[in-house]
């Protein structure tokens, strides 16, 4: 297995360390908002607004990098994820007395991490190469993780030796600054660059002939509907199947991310070209069962079964269908700028997942109260299984075409 790079690794360091930056900002976002609204439907609506900004943010980036570097747009994603950050901590119990604010700070954080998650998924296209892709994978999710670990334990104690939770809210905001502020430095060291080629996201979103690109874009529209689940209202479920306990809530996160980090390093050692389908196949019904169980039995023993589950079968779903998407897009390479088809993956995604918040806003809507959640999680808990049912068959089709000799 190829040695990473010197790119590959200060992309590693960025990842880790915005994943613990974020999870400690988390403290004080999607519980401490749903605290004051009391309602999955509303911040089911703040995650679509959230993440309905990204395709046109991450295009803004990419035609922004035609002529700047990267670290222009992630640093510029950073500032507004970090306004939003202060917009919530200060406005606190207006958002009792008017829900529409949190829409507001969703569009704040919808627009920054456009930006952030346009660089970043730029580069991690870029600095990566096939042969060290698994690997390279791998170990972002080993260290994001990590820091999921360290990041509850370093929040609590910060609240702790703080005055007040105020307090503790605006040391764990200042630390963040730190973190987010070095980030922004070390972008400034990778070297990758975009082609500077002019690209066309409407072209890339658009299927046309090419079968492989219609199957990348299929993937991710699927991938993303059950994506949808753990942007906000998974761990949610998690927090309320705890009694609403912050402490076993914080345990249990941590218990279930190093059981991740031990399926991250099982995967990256085990799963190889020859068998990628099979770990993407048992991926998908394991994470399929996760959150099923977690909604039909919302006690404790959900809770447990969903987050030990989810932990063991993500590396195993995740990682397949990564390789799959970017080994895919540098075939493009050669010939054009890959940025306007890693936007028009983003964009796919971004569908597939408000789509499966819009479910979840219709269902409660439309059925019974004791029926809307059961039955949107469950439609969109079904997602991972039809999305390698499908990947299954595009693949041996392809295989049978190439033994044919009729695809190069």
């Amino acid at each position: 297995m190829k040695q990473m790079s010197l790119n590959e690794k200060l992309m590693i360091v960025i990842n880790c360390l915005y994943a613990l930056g974020n999870a400690m900002s988390a403290v004080f976002m999607n519980v401490y908002l749903y605290a004051y609204t009391g309602s999955l439907v509303v911040m089911s609506i703040y995650t679509i607004i959230r993440i309905g900004l990204f395709p046109f943010f991450f295009t803004i980036g990419g035609k922004w990098t035609l002529k700047h570097r990267f670290s222009h747009t992630l640093t510029a994603g950073l500032l507004l994820i970090m306004g939003q950050l202060v917009f919530v901590l200060f406005s606190s119990d207006a958002f009792a007395r008017m829900n529409g604010l949190v829409y507001v700070a969703a569009a704040i954080f919808g627009m920054g991490e456009g930006f952030f998650w346009f660089s970043v998924n730029s580069l991690n296209q870029l600095v990566s190469s096939s042969a060290s892709r698994s690997l390279y994978l791998s170990n972002i999710g080993i260290f994001n993780n990590i820091s999921s670990i360290i990041a509850p334990l370093a929040s609590t104690l910060i609240i702790d030796l703080s005055g007040s939770d105020f307090d503790g809210y605006v040391h764990i905001f200042q630390f963040v600054l730190v973190i987010y502020a070095f980030i922004a430095l070390l972008s400034l060291k990778i070297t990758a660059r975009s082609s500077g080629q002019p690209f066309s996201v409407l072209r890339c979103l658009i299927f046309q002939k090419d079968a492989q690109w219609r199957y990348c874009m299929i993937s991710t529209f699927l991938y993303g509907m059950r994506d949808s689940l753990v942007l906000t209202l998974s761990g949610l479920l998690v927090y309320n199947a705890t009694g609403g306990s912050g402490s076993i809530y914080g345990r249990l996160l941590a218990v279930f991310a190093v059981i991740t980090i031990g399926s991250y390093r099982f995967v990256a050692v085990h799963m190889r070209r020859d068998n990628r389908m099979v770990y993407y196949r048992i991926g998908s019904v394991l994470l399929t069962s996760s959150t099923i169980v977690l909604v039909l039995c919302p006690n404790l023993f959900g809770a447990i079964y969903f987050g030990v589950v989810n932990a063991i079968a993500t590396p195993m779903y995740s990682n397949p269908w990564q390789i799959i998407m970017m080994n895919a897009i540098q075939d493009y390479a050669g010939s054009e700028n890959v940025v306007g088809r890693v936007i028009a993956k983003e964009t796919y995604q971004s569908v597939g997942r408000c789509l499966g918040m819009t479910c979840i806003v219709l269902c409660y809507l439309w059925l019974p109260g004791s029926l809307y959640l059961p039955v949107s999680v469950i439609f969109c808990s079904s997602f991972p299984v039809i999305l390698t049912v499908y990947a299954t068959g595009y693949h041996r089709r392809r295989d049978r075409l190439k033994v044919a000799g009729k695809l190069h």
